[in-house]
């Protein structure tokens, strides 16, 4: 077996994490095994996986077909009706506001900070 090595740094959190599911692994097998071997089979398992997914991947762009998935029909639903919004054009920079006159019919110009007064037509 070639020298390797075998330090690595990990949070008390993931370790943690990786002791439990280590654990639950030899008790599902019945044996023990060493974090570094278990580390080696979660690593090997994850790239069989993604071999997997390439393979499928493959196959699908080959044959250009997308698997069908089961959707529901929409729904409808009752919605409230919103605050009355106008559309308002700033004096000063000429881009457009969203204004909510139920608030105030007075404000500044989010885009250039001008202060803004709105007068009736």
């Amino acid at each position: 077996m070639p020298e390797e090595d075998s330090t690595l740094r990990i949070s008390k959190e993931e370790k943690q994490v990786l002791e439990t599911a280590r654990a639950a692994w030899e008790k599902q097998v019945g044996r023990k095994i060493t974090a570094g071997e278990f580390v080696r089979f979660l690593a090997e398992h994850y790239l069989k996986g993604l071999k997997k997914e390439s393979k499928q991947e493959k196959t699908a762009a080959g044959s250009h077909l997308v698997p069908l998935q089961e959707m529901k029909p929409a729904q409808p639903q009752i919605v409230a009706p919103g605050p009355q919004v106008s559309l308002v054009t700033c004096v000063r920079c000429g881009k457009q506001i969203g204004w909510r006159s139920d608030l105030s019919s007075e404000g500044y110009c989010p885009h250039c900070g001008i202060y803004l007064r709105l007068m009736g037509k």
